[in-house]
């Protein structure tokens, strides 16, 4: 076992491919490298340069027939002929006289028996650009049951965005991300995209990285506008990953750089219970950058995923809101021990709180932002990574103040706001849930879940005005 160190000058010696074709495959895994590889692994030569074309939905690759390696390919081996063309081989057929290649996901211990991996690399969102990805296979869209009673959203429990967030009647969207992927001169800074009823726009800029979404459906309607940034200052990204005989026993990963945390958003329901929604949009935005190590190619991603829930309780509510909270310090685990950066209130979002409804009206937005080491087939990575996801859930009491109460004494109009902060550090297949389960109904494969190894809150606190037992009831 050895070990390799990444330097923000590494370069693609050994890489087999060329500038441009690297920026869309990745860089290629030089033979006779220092990692050792498991048995089951076939090393294909040439990088991108022998990568003709890929799928629509991304799983299968078309390479080069008469490359070094491709006649070792067969079902159930492991193909790796660039840092994203690397996955089990499903299906190998003929294409004219090149090979086509149907790939699963892999994990990083199915590739590497071992191996030593320092990372420590700058992450310039200025010089990176957007481009798409693959169509993601099997949207998923489910509606909530007909005349199923609004619940009022728990911060806390959204938290998570995992698949129990908002049980099984969960409204979802999943749609073919994003990626900056670097650029050879100064690309866009922003992307838009129609994601069912909403209007999305991702961008980025060297402070910040965020998302804007709108969800307007006829004017009888809900109307949802938000804006969520992860802001950013000279960002930096750490690891030190031992895999030793398929084991990755004690990773260290952090991210430096993340300096807080800001969301502005403004709802309204013209019908009431008939508007409410429960939405959670598959939709991460992967700030892609190639590196390689030693002859090993791997990526450098931060994805992006956000979830919404609507609970008005009468025609014609709304509320908006602004808060924006400080984050110091490095973000990440090392061995054992959560790094949780220190909390402070910048903008406070209740107090900011604004809204006019007979009902009481309730909203949570919520986001993840991840960053990894990956490898595997780009709409599927795995490998180590570490998470901040964040839950904001807001409470607008009804105008009317002091409802089913007597009507005796001064009425109270209550707002709340409920804020988690969460750090999650793992690894595993980086995938959404929809994709995983159409993956598994086509592909015939089973796909290992992520494992959280640590999850560590920066903060867990509910702010109430005014602060009197009716409203904390």
């Amino acid at each position: 076992m050895c070990l390799v160190v990444l330097t923000a000058g590494c370069g693609l010696a050994g890489s087999g491919g060329s500038g441009a074709a690297d920026n869309q495959y990745g860089h290629g895994p030089k033979q006779g490298g220092s990692v050792v590889y498991q048995p089951d692994v076939v090393l294909v030569s040439g990088g991108s340069n022998v990568i003709r074309s890929v799928s629509e939905d991304g799983f299968t690759y078309v390479i080069d027939g008469d490359a070094e390696g491709v006649a070792g390919l067969a079902p159930g081996k492991i193909m790796f002929a660039t840092s994203e063309a690397l996955g089990r081989v499903v299906k190998v057929e003929p294409a004219g006289g090149d090979t086509a290649v149907t790939l699963a996901s892999v994990e990083l211990t199915d590739v590497v028996r071992d191996g030593h991996f320092k990372i420590d690399q700058a992450l310039d969102l200025e010089s990176q650009t957007f481009s798409p990805l693959p169509d993601l296979l099997g949207e998923v869209v489910n509606g909530a049951p007909a005349g199923a009673p609004p619940m009022m959203p728990d911060a806390a429990e959204a938290t998570g965005l995992g698949s129990n967030a908002f049980g099984l009647s969960d409204f979802r969207l999943a749609v073919p991300p994003m990626v900056l992927a670097p650029a050879r001169g100064p690309g866009p800074k922003s992307v838009q995209r129609k994601v069912g009823d909403w209007n999305v726009k991702a961008y980025k800029d060297s402070s910040k990285l965020g998302l804007t979404a709108q969800h307007s459906t006829a004017a009888a309607g809900l109307k949802v506008d938000f804006d969520i940034q992860l802001l950013v200052r000279n960002l930096r990204i750490w690891g030190d990953i031992r895999v030793t005989n398929g084991v990755v026993p004690h990773p260290s990963f952090r991210i430096d750089g993340v300096e807080g945390l800001a969301i502005t958003v403004a709802a309204g329901a013209a019908g009431g219970l008939s508007d409410n929604k429960k939405a959670k949009i598959e939709f991460p935005i992967e700030v892609k950058q190639p590196i390689i190590i030693g002859g090993f190619p791997a990526t450098l991603k931060q994805t992006f995923k956000f979830l919404v829930e609507t609970a008005f309780t009468a025609k014609n509510g709304n509320l908006s809101a602004t808060g924006q909270w400080g984050l110091d310090g490095p973000i990440g685990y090392v061995g054992s021990s959560v790094l949780t950066p220190t909390f402070s209130v910048k903008q406070s979002i209740v107090q900011s709180l604004r809204g006019v409804s007979i009902g009481v009206e309730a909203l949570v937005v919520a986001a993840e932002f991840r960053f990894g080491f990956m490898i595997g087939l780009p709409v599927a990575g795995a490998g180590p990574f570490v998470g901040v996801v964040a839950s904001v859930g807001l409470t607008n009491g009804s105008a009317a103040g002091r409802v089913g109460l007597p009507l005796a004494g001064p009425a109270v109009k209550c707002r709340g706001s409920t804020l988690v902060l969460t750090v999650r550090a793992g690894e595993g297949i980086n995938m959404s849930e929809p994709l995983a389960e159409a993956i598994e109904m086509v592909l015939k494969v089973k796909i290992p879940k992520e494992a959280d190894f640590l999850t560590k809150e920066i903060v867990n606190r509910t702010v109430v005005e005014p602060d009197v037992p009716l409203c904390r009831g």
